[in-house]
C-alpha cells in the first residue's frame, strides 16, 4: 500500500508541474500503474475482509459490499485492466514512439 501511495503522489506531483499535452505524452504510463494497482489493492482487501467475515460481510450491514462494489467499477472506468498493462508494456518494450520523442 505504502509502495502504491507513494507512486501515486509522485505521479501527481509530475503531472501538477506539466501541461495537459505533456502529461498525455510523458505520464500515461504512470497514470496506468497507479490505476492498475491501487484498483487491484481495493478490491483484493475488500473481498480478504468479507471473506473474514462469511456471510454477513457481503450484507448490507458491513461496508465491504459496498467497497467491492463501488471499486470494482473502477476497474474498468479508465479501460480494463488489459488496457492498462498494454500501455505500460508499450513504454517498457518502447512501441510508445510519441513519448520517446517527446524525452528527446
Amino acid at each position: 500500500a505504502e509502495m502504491i501511495r507513494n507512486l501515486i503522489h509522485k505521479t501527481a506531483w509530475q503531472m501538477d508541474q506539466m501541461s495537459k499535452p505533456e502529461v498525455a505524452l510523458k505520464l500515461s504510463d504512470k497514470v496506468a500503474m497507479c490505476n492498475y494497482r491501487a484498483n487491484r489493492l481495493v478490491c483484493e482487501a475488500a473481498d480478504r475482509a468479507m471473506q473474514v467475515h462469511g456471510a454477513i460481510g457481503y450484507s448490507r450491514h458491513k461496508p465491504f459490499e459496498h467497497i467491492f462494489r463501488h471499486h470494482r467499477r473502477y476497474r474498468i472506468t479508465e479501460g480494463s485492466e488489459e488496457i492498462q498493462m498494454r500501455r505500460v508494456a508499450q513504454y517498457l518494450f518502447g512501441f510508445f514512439k510519441d513519448r520517446k520523442q517527446a524525452e528527446e
